[in-house]
């Protein structure tokens, strides 16, 4: 079981928790993400947020950032995961988008996934995002190719190649 919950879930609320979640993001309005999110909600996702988020107020900027720098964003559900016993649920999704516009006219598509890991009072209260930035980056041309580099030699090289910014 999860910190969150002192019992286990039903697999129809996380069902439809996902199906809501989908609904939510691609609706791009702020206010029904935040329907969704438990006033104490811990966000994590520090691959686009350069912080763990506590609170849901702090995910409103998250959010609004997110429709700022992606405003045709949309998610595609591929698979939806879950443990009822544990409270827990995994949305697989495929997003895909326009670059910022500061980038031109590139689009990306990537895979990516978020893990519900706590849940209260029927609402998210724990939550971690996994993606490829990188590779969305890359695909709409603000990233030079990886060409064979392997692991993190890639992000290495661009350290290397990028004198501009600081150390």
């Amino acid at each position: 079981m999860n910190a969150d919950h002192d019992r286990p879930l039903d697999w129809d609320f996380l069902r439809d928790f996902g199906t809501r979640w989908e609904h939510a993001w691609n609706s791009h309005d702020t206010e029904d993400v935040l329907a969704l999110l438990h006033p104490d909600i811990v966000w994590e996702d520090t691959v686009f947020w350069p912080t763990v988020i506590d609170g849901k107020e702090g995910t409103r900027a998250y959010i609004d950032m997110i429709w700022k720098v992606m405003p045709d964003v949309h998610f595609a559900e591929v698979q939806f995961f879950s443990a009822p016993q544990d409270g827990r649920a995994l949305y697989l999704f495929r997003q895909s988008g326009s670059a910022p516009a500061r980038y031109g006219e590139g689009r990306f598509e990537t895979y990516g996934c978020d893990i519900f890991l706590g849940f209260r009072d029927g609402l998210l209260s724990r939550y971690l995002a996994q993606y490829e930035i990188t590779e969305m980056m890359r695909q709409y041309g603000a990233l030079p190719p990886r060409g064979d580099l392997i692991g993190g030699s890639y992000l290495l090289s661009l350290r290397r190649t990028d004198r501009s910014r600081p150390r």
